[in-house]
This record gives structure tokens, C-alpha cells and sequence, in this order.
């Protein structure tokens, strides 16, 4: 097998890797699974993480519900504050839209 030490050449015999995607879950965040040091994108759309135990809890307690998420979400933002993003928009659907802040 013929190797080349050329970038352009690595590049045509491996694919290039998955675009990470824009949207993340907020107890990803909280847990350390995800971690956006070096993300390549400006821009991303923080959510809850909707697990069975959260949606029957909110079937039965609405308001503890929506507040768990919120919570969750919220914690969420404020450690990605430490690490350089900031909150841009918040929907009622706990959805958060954070944005990189620019190093100057």
C-alpha cells in the first residue's frame, strides 16, 4: 500500500470526520459528556433531556415538570457561561440558544 505524507493525500483515503451537531442536551452538559472546548460553531440550541421519568412526572405535576426542565437547562447555561458562551434567547419549549462570545 502506496502512503503519502501529504495533507492533501490523507485527506482523499479517509473521510472527513461528522459534523458535530448544533443542538445538545443539557444533562450532557452537566455530566461532562459533552464537552464544547474547541467547538467549531458560534452558535448552539441547549435542551432538556425529555426522559420517561420527567414526562409522567409532568403528566401528574405539570409545574414540577416545566421546573426540572427549566432547571436543567438553566444549570446548564451557567456552566457553559464559565466557559466563554452566553444565553441569546430562551423559548417557553426550554429551549436556550447560547452563542460563543468572542475572545478579545
Amino acid at each position: 500500500m502506496h502512503r503519502t505524507s501529504s495533507a492533501a493525500g490523507r485527506a482523499a483515503n479517509h473521510p472527513p470526520p461528522p459534523r458535530p451537531s448544533r443542538v445538545c442536551r443539557a444533562d450532557d452538559i452537566l455530566t461532562g459528556r459533552v464537552n464544547l472546548d474547541g467547538y467549531p460553531f458560534r452558535y448552539i440550541v441547549l435542551g432538556p433531556a425529555v426522559s420517561v421519568s420527567k414526562m409522567v412526572g409532568a403528566a401528574f405535576n405539570r409545574a414540577a415538570g416545566e421546573n426540572t426542565m427549566f432547571d436543567e437547562v438553566l444549570s446548564a447555561v451557567e456552566l457553559l457561561e464559565t466557559r466563554g458562551w452566553e444565553l441569546v434567547s430562551m423559548d417557553q419549549g426550554f429551549v436556550a440558544c447560547l452563542r460563543r462570545v468572542a475572545v478579545r
